[in-house]
């Protein structure tokens, strides 16, 4: 008898290691009425125990988001994951998944509302902060991890389903619960929040709905691919799924819908950034051919529409070559119109003391 195939008493197959797996993989083990009720009760806080959890969402989240912001505004990555880990936002936005697979209009409504709540607690906190933190502070002074924020793109949405899925997986296999803070980790919910305050209290209000976008995206595209991996993992009792099944595809219609809206701005976004890489790499190259002794400090590219604002720092050893013949070389080699400015650095260096 092979160690692949076996047989039973009565002749019938019996499933290797490999096609056990598969076989459940194919069919998922039937839920228990005590393990819906369990996820459930996890999720929805009802009755006598939605004002306690109330207050612990709040202060949860307040405290989560004054870690963010501090974070953001101290550039450490540390504090900024550590405010992820507190952060509450992750089991209501669960919960309106689960509420929209089911068909349950009023719990959707008030779990979007505990995320409503949270969202707007969170933007206020992070003004407050904002406007209290010790030393004045700019928009050109902003930490890269508030600026990533503002600037989301398609491979955001793709972490967020990426997160969805996996926070969908640990809801339906009990024992893989000890993940779920991983899940917090990956998928950025307080520090968007946290940099839309910090945007909005420098009057940078661009970079504010940058920021919310992000938000939004991780929000929209959580519940999606969460509710996808209940329905497949057998969530829904078989009768509540054919009662509800007008209300379920409303529920996803409407997902589907709000994730379209969100998938355009990111999508554009994401056409600007390709742009903007590949101008920035024609404009490196450009610069070797316009003086070979120039070396490169640091370049910034922004586009738009049919024009390149360009700010590059160099250090030249021989004499100063125009800026403008250097702008001509980039737009012609990247055929668009050029605004550029050149900073020039010396490789001199001078030292001096006092007594």
């Amino acid at each position: 008898m092979s160690t692949t195939e076996h047989e039973d008493r009565d002749g019938g197959d019996v499933l290797t290691p490999v096609g056990t797996l598969l076989a459940r993989i194919r069919a998922p083990e039937p839920w228990t009425e005590d393990e819906r009720t369990a996820a459930l009760d996890e999720l929805f806080h009802e009755g006598v125990n939605r004002v306690p959890y109330l207050k612990r969402f709040v202060a949860l989240l307040v405290l989560s988001t004054a870690i963010a912001t501090f974070g953001l505004l101290a550039d450490s990555v540390a504090v900024v994951i550590g405010a992820m880990l507190v952060a509450p936002l992750m089991t209501p936005i669960l919960a309106t998944s689960a509420a929209v697979v089911y068909g349950q209009p009023r719990r959707i409504a008030t779990s979007v509302a505990v995320v409503l709540l949270g969202t707007t607690a969170a933007v206020c906190v992070s003004f407050a902060i904002s406007w209290l933190a010790p030393g004045a502070f700019t928009a050109a002074q902003l930490s890269q991890q508030v600026v990533s924020r503002t600037e989301p793109g398609l491979l955001d949405l793709g972490i967020a389903i990426a997160a969805g899925l996996a926070a969908g997986y640990v809801l339906a296999h009990r024992t893989a619960g000890a993940s779920l803070p991983g899940v917090a980790i990956s998928v950025a919910l307080v520090p968007p929040l946290a940099a839309v305050g910090i945007s909005a209290w420098l009057g940078e209000y661009g970079d504010a709905r940058g920021a919310m976008l992000l938000f939004l995206t991780n929000f929209v595209a959580i519940v999606l691919s969460a509710g996808a991996v209940l329905v497949v993992s057998g969530f829904v009792p078989p009768h509540i799924r054919q009662m509800a099944k007008g209300r379920l595809t409303a529920g996803l219609g409407v997902t589907l819908f709000a994730l379209g809206l969100i998938v355009v701005p990111l999508a554009l976004h994401t056409a600007q950034e390709i742009r903007e890489q590949e101008v920035e790499r024609t404009a490196l190259d450009t610069v070797h051919d316009w003086d070979e002794t120039a070396t490169v400090q640091s370049i910034d590219v922004a586009t738009s529409g049919g024009r390149a604002d360009i700010d590059i720092e160099v250090v030249i050893t021989g004499q100063k070559q125009p800026a403008w013949v250097l702008a001509e070389l980039i737009s012609e080699n990247t055929g668009i119109n050029v605004d550029l400015r050149v900073a020039y650095e010396s490789e001199v260096i001078e030292a001096a003391s006092t007594r």
